[in-house]
């Protein structure tokens, strides 16, 4: 069984034109709104777009530090290839406001055949961007929900003629999700699939409503065995299971995903630790009010804030620092908000002896 890049090494060199938008296809493009390429590409939609293969030029010519080597491994051989190195990209983006509490990036490219890809970027390592994923539980839409749907409508009426195909990873399958359903009748007419890369549900009646009905049949969500984040809150059932030769939580990883040919490698179920971890997550989720969800998540990024890092990342390779100024910030909180942190683990622990 091979992975994405032995994909790439496979039909790198046929073009779109001979041989179409496939699942894998969907996830490659998808993994660009990673990259940080608002850095070289405007974020202008009617700005003249730029082949992948100059994109990445002026990328790697970039200071830059440490980066994801995977990420940067998949651009330089999507650069090198036929299939995509010729594809030119546009609009590219990235927001991150501490303020309105939003992580959101994106970037479109232009297919052959009058067509289009739209790919949103999933959760970066921000405290941000993980504090917007937290709100996902009891609010719809949150910030960056509602800059997709923009996003989409306005690349859509810079190609007004092109139909489009709208993909993500992660928070960024959400995104494409709730963008290709909310962004008006006008744009899920010409919306050909969504392509929703494990990424989590809705905290609202998103999936039954008139406008995610009428796209159903076109949206195709993909998790792997042990997904949790795939079955966080509202989903649909129509999913498929992809194989990964990573365990457990870290099966998310994309780059793990299992595939032959121009498809995944499918699983006939989910493992016994994604039914699990389902269980446990879902009744913490349900047991909590959406008001005591929104007083957890207050509570608990008050205190990583206070680490004075910007970053997951950021807490872990400054640990003694970070947890010195962590444990100042919770000795400060107020006794509501440490019983709230308490009560709320409480329920977490419950919802997990409930599911052993």
């Amino acid at each position: 069984m091979g992975n994405i890049f032995d994909y790439l090494a496979w039909r790198g060199d046929l073009s779109f034109g001979n041989a179409p938008l496939c699942p894998v296809d969907s996830l490659i493009l998808s993994m660009l709104a990673y990259m940080g390429l608002e850095e070289v590409v405007s974020d202008d939609p009617r700005e003249e777009p730029i082949r992948l293969a100059d994109v990445a030029k002026r990328y790697f010519l970039l200071p830059r530090g440490q980066g994801d080597g995977n990420h940067e491994r998949l651009l330089r051989e999507m650069a090198a290839s036929v299939r995509y190195g010729s594809l030119r990209l546009f609009a590219a983006t990235k927001v991150i406001d501490r303020a309105d509490g939003i992580q959101f990036g994106a970037v479109s490219l232009l297919l052959p055949g009058q067509n289009m890809f739209v790919a949103f970027e999933g959760t970066d390592d921000t405290l941000v961007g993980w504090k917007e994923d937290f709100r996902m539980s009891y609010e719809c839409p949150v910030p960056a929900q509602l800059r997709a749907v923009s996003y989409l409508q306005s690349v859509a009426a810079a190609y007004p003629m092109r139909r489009m195909f709208v993909g993500g990873h992660s928070k960024g399958g959400n995104l494409a999700m709730y963008a290709s359903v909310f962004g008006g009748e006008a744009c899920r007419y010409r919306i050909r699939t969504v392509y929703n890369h494990d990424g989590p549900g809705f905290c609202d009646a998103t999936i039954h409503t008139p406008e995610y009905l009428e796209l159903r049949d076109r949206i195709r969500t993909y998790m792997p065995q042990s997904s949790i984040v795939a079955v966080l809150l509202e989903h649909d059932t129509n999913y498929r299971v992809v194989k990964s030769t990573n365990k457990g939580l870290m099966q998310h990883d994309p780059y793990s995903w299992e595939l032959v040919g121009t498809e995944f490698v499918y699983a006939a179920e989910r493992t016994a630790f994604g039914h699990k971890t389902e269980a446990i997550i879902d009744g913490f989720v349900n047991d909590l009010s959406p008001e005591r969800k929104r007083r957890f998540c207050e509570a608990l990024f008050s205190v990583l804030e206070a680490s004075e890092q910007d970053t997951i990342s950021g807490i872990g390779g400054n640990m003694k620092q970070s947890l010195k100024n962590i444990m100042r910030a919770y000795g400060d909180l107020s006794d509501e908000m440490r019983t709230v942190l308490a009560e709320s683990i409480a329920v977490l622990n419950r919802s997990r002896k409930r599911a052993e």
